[in-house]
């Protein structure tokens, strides 16, 4: 185990120490807010997500990959049909989709735009992200935000300040030979005080993800989170959102979509809506509709037009996805296929404006002191 294993496994020990006792409904506050961040990592299809299906040019674009069969949500965009689960909640005004989303000057590389989005800065670099300047300024614990996933995301990096992190890479549990050489060492009191702390630490995670497994299983009957790695995923989300942190951020990978674009992104785009909605579920169950605010992002879409292999190449311009207590509905207008810069949407939103609105009307808290100047709002909030 190296030193960047061990600090994980020491973040994520003390995360599943917040989260051992499951909280009761009575026990959560009522005005404290969550702000949930997905990121679809890799670069998510917009225009097959929140598909433009009365538009003439979206079906010349793509002869092959156009999707026929989407849900309309109104006269110009529709669900994909793996987004079916979503449909009543958008109905019942608890989504809100926010169109066209990027910045200026877009850049195509997945490393640079991940910067840009969870920097919040796109000109130049930058250490530090905007949610770790958020917490800062509200002087927020370190229990106050978890990250959920492997590698630490520059979202929640501060000058200092590292949040909690749960990894699915923590068990320590190996097959064969190694597994049993393993167990014996990690059973055996080690006389080194630094193998010692290891020790404990590995065990005592071993025995609390083992008992957040099985809440987790439960869960996943209980609210009818899809029986996948990422309805796993939601179900460990909605576990975390018992402790109220001030952000929790989730990464999903798989949606960097160059081939394959039909088969692909269906079960990922169904694991995505089942888990929203039985999020969603879970959350309603809890009483926590009015404090949990979750917002699904990709650091850019893809191009308009498919390619030669039957998928999409890196693009600019998205849709954002927020539920929960939003204004639900449509915002940012409806992609310019007719109008394409250099073959790419055209922004219309900047992804910024978003945060703005998140930090100033959600979270009460003036949103120029992390992004550096005002944005025009939007209207979701």
């Amino acid at each position: 185990m190296n030193r960047r294993d061990f600090l994980t496994l020491m973040s994520s020990t003390a995360a599943m120490a917040i989260l051992a006792p499951s909280c009761s409904t009575n026990a959560l506050s009522s005005d404290r807010k969550t702000l949930v961040v997905i990121e679809l990592a890799g670069g998510n299809d917009g225009l097959n997500t929140i598909i433009p299906y009365n538009d003439v040019n979206y079906h010349k674009l793509r002869p092959s990959i156009a999707i026929k069969n989407g849900i309309p949500i109104s006269n110009k965009a529709a669900f994909h049909p793996a987004l079916k689960d979503l449909k009543p909640i958008f109905d019942k005004g608890r989504v809100a989709i926010v169109q066209n989303v990027g910045y200026p000057n877009p850049n195509l590389s997945h490393f640079r735009s991940k910067e840009i989005w969870q920097s919040a800065h796109p000109q130049g670099s930058s250490d530090t992200g905007w949610l770790a300047r958020y917490l800062t300024n509200v002087q927020a614990k370190t229990a106050d935000a978890i990250f959920l996933g492997e590698e630490y995301p520059l979202a929640l990096t501060g000058d200092s300040d590292r949040y909690l992190q749960l990894s699915p890479r923590l068990s320590v549990q190996q097959r064969g030979k190694l597994g049993e050489a393993m167990r014996v060492v990690y059973n055996t009191p080690q006389s080194s005080e630094l193998a010692e702390q290891i020790r404990r630490t590995v065990l005592e995670s071993e025995a609390a993800i083992k008992k957040l497994t099985k809440d987790i299983d439960k869960r996943l009957d209980d609210h009818g989170y899809p029986k996948t790695a990422i309805g796993k995923q939601f179900a460990l989300l909605a576990r975390v959102l018992e402790s109220q942190p001030k952000v929790v951020y989730l990464t999903i990978g798989g949606w960097d979509t160059h081939t394959a674009q039909i088969r692909r992104p269906q079960q990922l785009l169904s694991d995505l809506g089942a888990g929203l909605a039985a999020l969603d579920r879970d959350i309603q169950s809890h009483n926590m509709q009015k404090n949990v605010l979750v917002m699904v992002q990709s650091e850019f879409g893809r191009r308009p037009a498919e390619n030669g292999n039957g998928g999409t190449d890196h693009g600019t311009a998205a849709p954002v996805i927020l539920l929960g207590n939003v204004r639900g509905g449509l915002y940012g207008g409806s992609p310019a296929l007719d109008s394409l810069v250099q073959g790419n949407l055209p922004m219309q939103v900047d992804f910024r404006s978003i945060y703005a609105e998140i930090l100033d009307r959600w979270e009460g808290f003036k949103a120029s002191n992390v992004l550096d100047q005002d944005f025009p709002k939007i209207g979701f909030v």
